[in-house]
């Protein structure tokens, strides 16, 4: 579903979508409590936990990219635990291999292990079967990937992102529950971070019960790459943008910052297959658009399609916050012992 927050459509949706809401938020917090009684402490293993309240569209994944990035930095091996949504082996679970196929593992999973190839990368409905497998293959270091839904493991860092622009963000869940997190993000404009906090967190994170640290996020410049990986300066070109994300709008209101004529949403997870980008491409010569551009999410799916004389080029952006995350989390890390 696309739907802009200002249309008839969405103020005439939102009170059924309210109602219905409260009864699945109802079952969702049974689930996830009755998921709780029998939680499971991993003493040997410091997980953050990435989470948001939503069914997407926050940037999970950048962050999970991000947290990954300031650890290889510091040399540290460390597995992602992931669920592998609706891929092959969402059931039976792997860790992904470069021989595995968007199919069998996911997109984001792929996109993880090109990023980080001597790292480890577990997806799996099971997420104690990841762990364990992690921690055998000494990998003591764990991102748990949308780990809000696993109450049932122990954590030791909780982060949670939220998009309040996005439509529907609070359908899936009490917004109250963020209140668990040890940190929780809000997605903000570039005028929240003009005037940064007068004292920046630091050390081992300490807070009251129900009285997260809050701050700030927001993605970063656009850069464009092309199917060889190689970074290209469009210039003034034309654009077709596309993408199949939880919040479509923001990458269309990314790509409103260049020469964008035309933008298609897809579904979240929607699966690409070649007659979709052949459409995309007569669409693109018949407005006499330069580029078809998606996001590095989408290259993904797409890279296992035939190129061959479309001109696709996709964005790439980073994720930065209203104070230094990173080494908060590597106070945290090193408080616990795992440095």
């Amino acid at each position: 579903m696309h739907i802009k927050p200002a249309t008839i459509v969405h103020q005439g949706l939102t009170p059924v979508l309210n109602l219905v809401s409260i009864l699945f938020k109802c079952f969702s917090l049974l689930t996830l409590s009755l998921r709780s009684l029998g939680k499971k402490a991993y003493s040997e293993a410091f997980i953050i936990s990435v989470d948001n309240l939503s069914f997407g569209g926050t940037g999970k994944t950048t962050l999970v990219n991000e947290i990954c990035q300031a650890l290889n930095r510091k040399k540290l091996k460390f597995a992602i635990v992931s669920r592998g949504y609706r891929s092959g082996y969402e059931k039976t679970g792997a860790r992904v291999t470069p021989e595995h196929r968007v199919s069998e593992v996911g997109d984001e999973a792929i996109l993880l292990r090109n990023n980080f190839p001597h790292q480890h990368i577990y997806i799996g409905k099971n997420r104690h079967e990841s762990i364990k497998k992690a921690l055998d293959n000494d990998r003591n270091i764990i991102i748990l990937d949308d780990g809000f839904q696993s109450t049932g493991i122990r954590k030791n860092l909780k982060i949670m992102l939220i998009n309040p622009s996005h439509p529907y963000y609070y359908l899936r869940n009490f917004k109250w529950l963020s209140r668990r997190e040890d940190i929780v993000l809000h997605l903000a404009g570039e005028s929240e971070f003009q005037n940064p906090p007068e004292e920046e967190p630091r050390g081992p994170l300490k807070r009251k019960k129900n009285h997260p640290l809050r701050g700030y996020y927001a993605f970063s410049f656009l850069k464009f790459h092309q199917a060889s990986g190689r970074e290209t300066d469009i210039g003034n070109a034309t654009l077709l943008g596309f993408s199949a994300l939880g919040d479509n709008q923001r990458f269309r209101d990314d790509l409103s910052r260049f020469n964008l004529k035309v933008f298609r949403p897809f579904p979240d997870h929607h699966g690409y297959n070649q007659g979709d980008l052949v459409r995309l491409n007569t669409l693109r010569k018949k407005n006499r658009i330069d580029y078809l551009v998606c996001t590095e999410k989408d290259f993904i799916k797409l890279s296992e399609l035939n190129l061959i004389g479309i001109p696709l080029i996709n964005a790439k952006n980073s994720i930065k916050f209203s104070f230094n995350l990173n080494e908060l989390i590597w106070e945290n890390v090193k408080k616990h012992g795992f440095i």
